[in-house]
């Protein structure tokens, strides 16, 4: 029993550790400034900004990650949802004062 009961905490802890590496794989664009990241807790969150379109943002993601499973919003407020390494993975982009708000979330 002992030896199951270490099998599943030495495979949590992998697990762990594949999925907190993943989040520093999701690519951001050159110029992003990040103002948070939580990686340490569920869901995952990075934060920040930088003076580029709603749209210039959203092409570099599906260029990086390819079509996402669904889009919402418009030109001043949009989500890009995909499924990336099995997470689902939420990117909202928000533009106001000259620059663009993104916010990536790992579920």
């Amino acid at each position: 029993m002992k030896a199951l009961t270490y099998a599943v905490a030495i495979l949590a802890a992998i697990s762990f550790n594949a999925f907190s590496q993943n989040v520093s794989e999701i690519p951001l664009p050159e110029e992003f400034v990040t103002t948070m990241d939580v990686t340490n807790e569920y869901p995952k969150v990075r934060t920040g900004y930088l003076a580029a379109s709603i749209n210039d943002i959203a092409k570099f993601y599906q260029h990086a990650l390819g079509e996402p499973l669904n889009i919402k919003g418009d030109n001043n407020y949009r989500t890009l949802y995909y499924n990336y390494q099995s997470h689902a993975v939420r990117i909202s982009l928000y533009h106001h004062n000259y620059v663009t708000e993104v916010s990536i979330m790992i579920e």
